[in-house]
């Protein structure tokens, strides 16, 4: 019985780490089109690697103020701002 509630935790953990990524990269490609719009320049433009970089760019920022967030908000808490 134990272990079966453990498997569930797993499996809801799993599904809301796999929903959060997915959010969060629908997010980056919509930041990295609209990157490509400001350059004036078309997606077409870009070769597969390309446009995965520049994805996961925009990941990689979007993840880092994730982090920064809630830091934030310990250090106000704290009064260390």
């Amino acid at each position: 019985m134990l272990g079966e509630l453990r498997d569930r935790g797993k499996e809801a953990r799993e599904r809301i780490l796999a929903e959060a990524r997915g959010r969060v990269r629908e997010k980056a490609i919509r930041r990295a089109k609209s990157r490509i719009a400001i350059a004036k320049r078309r997606i077409e433009d870009f070769s597969e690697d390309e446009l995965e970089a520049l994805v996961a760019e925009e990941e990689e920022k979007l993840l880092a103020r994730l982090w920064q967030m809630p830091l934030a908000a310990v250090l106000v808490a704290l009064g260390l701002s």
